[in-house]
């Protein structure tokens, strides 16, 4: 009887981890940055950086994180509809034809991409949903937040 304690808490863990792996993935900006809902279509011209400023004004600091996380991979596949190599080529277009100044800001992953978004009042970055704390304030997609029904970053069910 004495493995059933330690086999419920291996189990608890598991479930514990699979949950924080397959969270959606939420936009968040800084506390003190005014935007809180934005449009679908607002997110996918903002990554595409088709719009570059906030609708109150100034430029967007966009932070994207780097290949292979699953909040890149999700990312990719239902904003920008391209590989990594693609989008990597799509930020070479733009750059060449001067239509941005540099590329945007990489973290190295969710917890990084909220410390820089943390100190950041214009930054807009893309987390693991189960990252979010009260360093930082999760923008709404038309209306919904990570975990509502229909939300356009929720992480497809397995």
């Amino acid at each position: 009887m004495a493995s059933l304690p330690r086999f419920s808490a291996w189990l608890l863990l598991g479930l514990l981890f699979a949950f924080r792996a397959s969270a959606d993935v939420a936009l968040i900006v800084n506390p003190q940055n005014p935007e809180n809902d934005v449009t679908a279509s607002d997110v996918k011209a903002i990554f595409r950086q088709e719009q570059q400023h906030w609708k109150a004004g100034g430029k967007i600091y966009l932070v994207l994180q780097e290949a292979g996380s699953a909040e890149k991979d999700l990312v990719l596949k239902k904003i920008y509809n391209m590989s990594d190599v693609e989008l990597k080529q799509y930020w070479l277009g733009k750059l060449f034809r001067g239509e941005i100044a540099s590329f945007p800001h990489v973290a190295s992953s969710s917890a990084s991409a909220k410390r820089l978004v943390a100190h950041a009042v214009r930054a807009l970055a893309f987390v693991n949903a189960s990252v979010v704390d009260s360093t930082v304030k999760v923008v709404r997609i038309d209306g919904r937040r990570p975990g509502e029904p229909g939300y356009l970053l929720a992480t497809p069910s397995k």
